[in-house]
């Protein structure tokens, strides 16, 4: 599920080091999927469409090792992160038990709580803007509850890696 995100984020200076700040960003991916060792009794695959939205919620605090005035920006932060996600699973299935092949919809949703990492370099554009490149890492696993949403994995990762530009407007 690699794709974008867009997003905003709430910086607030404390000093000239430290910022904390509160982002909501948005992200939504689906991707084609076939069983690899399956197909129809006329030789078809079988399709699915795998879709997965996620909303990340976050609370952070950013270190700025030379400080927030400096021609370069480089920093370090935590947080938390609260993750608002639904997963959806749409098309052809097999039916192992006897073979049927059938069409159906399967999702499962809710609401994750996960540590975020990040790191990055901003640099002033004039008094009121910043621009900069960010590295976050963030982990959690949403619980698809597979008796209730008949998906087959009882959890689904929706933590990683994201690389994001910025521009920030100071105000």
């Amino acid at each position: 599920f690699s794709g974008f995100s867009f997003g905003g984020e709430w910086l607030y200076g404390i000093g000239d080091f430290i910022e904390a700040g509160v982002g909501v960003n948005y992200y939504q991916k689906t991707v084609p999927s076939l069983y690899r060792d399956f197909v129809d009794v006329d030789g078809t695959e079988i399709l699915q469409d795998l879709k997965l939205r996620v909303l990340p919620i976050t609370a952070t605090v950013r270190f700025l090792p030379i400080g927030r005035a400096a021609p370069v920006q480089p920093y370090v932060g935590a947080g938390i992160g609260f993750f608002i996600w639904r997963y959806t699973e749409s098309g052809e299935f097999v039916d192992f038990s006897d073979g049927t092949i059938f069409r159906d919809r399967y999702s499962a949703d809710g609401t994750a709580v996960g540590p975020v990492v990040l790191g990055g370099v901003r640099f002033p554009i004039g008094d009121a803007m910043t621009t900069g490149v960010e590295f976050r890492w963030q982990k959690a696993d949403g619980d698809t509850d597979p008796a209730e949403s008949r998906l087959i994995a009882p959890k689904i990762d929706l933590g990683g890696w994201t690389t994001s530009w910025n521009l920030h407007f100071r105000f």
